[in-house]
């Protein structure tokens, strides 16, 4: 549309500009173009009005609202040639996919989703769904694991529950090496009698490390088998969900090569006020659960349930983990680093 800062101006129309079709007439002082949504905008025109706010009429339009200059879409204002707007390590997701095709990619070279089996361990292990007898427990972690896999961009391959028996253990761990990039299990890495993934590890796989100074999920268990990393988790659901942020989930991000910023992560590092006094852990880093919440002069931290490993709830009433140094307690009003979990 030519100059037009009056309303109920009337102007002759010159003709049509639709997207894919032909190029539009230019128009002069005194003339406008009808123009569709995602259409080029006409030579001359510099500023377009709604068509509710018009009226046409034997070739003529009459304006009876505002012109908007600020409604046209200019050249390179979303993409500039040069500018790098999907970084290397970046998670796909339907915003990036949709981005890529925009710039006009019809593929992309991307880094192939980690197939991660999921194993856990325990006599005393039963599936939901079914019944439960006395000394039994709902199996949970597996579910977790999984789930904690996926949000960061890998496949999780759940395998049925193993009783403790070195034979079936071994079984599923073969099976897992065939078929997966890495094995994650849970429980039977402590000093028990049973626990045996430790135990099969190190007579028959290749241990790197056990234990870390870590608190809940002190000692998991890293290293391979015939030829794949292996994790093995605490069985304390907590303690095994810990483990996962701290240790696993770094690693997916880094065997995908993604950006340490950018993600796929479940969590950020964040600095946060306490309103309750947090203990410590003697020589180790401590994770307690802390729910997070912006406050007047920051973000405020605080605890709604009791810090047990076996406490999965306070997973689901918390948002974050602590991230208190080894010995070192915390009042209320301190202000430590903490994980703000996603």
């Amino acid at each position: 549309m030519g100059d037009c800062t009056q309303k109920d101006t009337r102007l002759r129309i010159v003709g049509t500009s639709q997207p894919g079709g032909e190029t539009p007439p230019p128009v002069s002082s005194g003339e406008a173009c009808r123009i569709m949504t995602g259409a080029p905008m006409p030579l001359g025109a510099d500023a377009i009005v709604m068509i509710e706010d018009s009226e046409e009429e034997e070739g003529t339009v009459r304006v009876l609202g505002k012109a908007r200059p600020n409604f046209i879409r200019r050249k390179g204002e979303n993409l500039i040639e040069g500018h790098i707007a999907l970084h290397t390590g970046m998670q796909m997701g339907p915003a990036e996919i949709s981005l890529a095709a925009t710039m006009g990619h019809g593929e992309l070279e991307v880094v192939s989703r980690p197939r991660i089996a999921v194993i856990s361990t325990g006599d005393e292990l039963v599936q939901p769904g079914l019944s439960l007898t006395e000394g039994e427990i709902y199996e949970s972690n597996s579910f977790g694991l999984a789930s904690m896999i996926e949000k960061m961009g890998g496949e999780a391959v759940r395998f049925d529950s193993v009783h403790d028996n070195l034979e079936g253990l071994r079984e599923s761990f073969d099976s897992a090496a065939e078929s997966c990039d890495a094995i994650l299990t849970s429980g039977g890495v402590s000093m028990g009698q049973w626990d045996l993934v430790r135990r099969l590890m190190e007579e028959e796989g290749e241990p790197v490390f056990w234990k870390i100074k870590l608190r809940p999920g002190g000692p998991p268990l890293f290293g391979t088998w015939n030829g794949v990393p292996l994790f093995g988790l605490p069985g304390n659901p907590v303690s095994s969900h810990v483990v996962f942020i701290a240790l696993v989930a770094p690693w997916i991000s880094h065997c995908m090569g993604a950006d340490p910023e950018l993600g796929p992560k479940l969590a950020d590092q964040v600095r946060v006020k306490l309103a309750d006094p947090m203990k410590g852990a003697p020589g180790k880093l401590c994770m307690r659960r802390i729910k997070i919440e912006a406050g007047e002069d920051g973000l405020i931290a605080s605890v709604h349930t009791h810090q047990g490993s076996g406490n999965i709830h306070s997973m689901v009433a918390h948002n974050g983990l602590t991230l208190l140094p080894p010995d070192t307690d915390a009042e209320a009003g301190d202000t430590i680093d903490a994980l703000w979990c996603r």
